[in-house]
C-alpha cells in the first residue's frame, strides 16, 4: 500500500513601496542577513546531529579501545574486533585538529580562522607533493588512453577497409 501526501508550500508576497533606492539597498540587505543567518542557523543544526553522531561513535571506539586492552590480560576469552588501521587513526587526530581550531576560534570570538596551510604546513607539503605526483600519473594515464583511442581508431579503419575489401571480391 502506498501513502501519498500533498505537501503544500506557503509562499508569502510582501510588496513594499520603498521610497528611495537607499531604502531599497537597505531592505535588500537586511533581506540578505536573514537568509544568511537561516542559513547558519542549518548549518549549526546539521553539526548539532553529525556532532551528536561523532560521540557516539567515539564511545563506541572508545569502549572497543578499552576491550581490547582488557583482553590483553585474559587469552581464554574469544578476541576482540581489530584495531583501527593507521589511515583511520590518522583521519581521527585530523578531525580532532580540526574540531579544537574550530572551538577556540569561536571561544576567541574570531569568526575568520587563519588558513589550514599555515597551522599545519607539514601536512599541507605532503598534500602538494601527493597532488603533484596524482596529476604526474594522471597526465601518463591520459596519454595512454589517447595512443589507445588512436591505435582503436586504426584498427577500425583497417577492419573497414577489410570488409571493403572482402565485399569487392565477391
Amino acid at each position: 500500500m502506498t501513502l501519498c501526501m500533498a505537501v503544500h508550500a506557503a509562499y508569502t508576497i510582501l510588496i513594499l513601496p520603498l521610497h528611495s533606492s537607499r531604502e531599497a539597498l537597505t531592505f535588500y540587505l537586511w533581506l540578505r542577513r536573514m537568509k544568511e543567518l537561516e542559513q547558519e542557523r542549518d548549518a549549526l543544526l546539521d553539526g548539532v546531529q553529525l556532532v551528536e553522531r561523532a560521540r557516539e561513535w567515539y564511545r563506541d571506539r572508545l569502549q572497543e579501545s578499552e576491550q581490547q586492552r582488557d583482553w590483553q590480560g585474559t587469552l581464554d576469552q574469544a578476541p576482540p574486533p581489530p584495531l583501527l588501521g593507521s589511515a583511520l587513526l590518522v583521519q581521527i587526530q585530523e578531525v580532532n585538529r580540526f574540531l579544537s581550531d574550530l572551538i577556540s576560534s569561536a571561544e576567541k570570538g574570531t569568526r575568520r580562522q587563519t588558513p589550514y596551510a599555515t597551522k599545519h604546513p607539514d601536512i599541507m607539503t605532503t598534500l602538494r607533493y601527493q597532488n603533484r605526483l596524482l596529476t604526474k600519473e594522471l597526465s601518463i594515464q591520459n596519454e595512454r588512453i589517447w595512443k589507445l583511442q588512436r591505435e582503436n581508431e586504426a584498427l577500425y579503419r583497417e577492419l573497414e577497409d577489410r570488409h571493403i575489401h572482402r565485399a569487392t571480391f565477391i
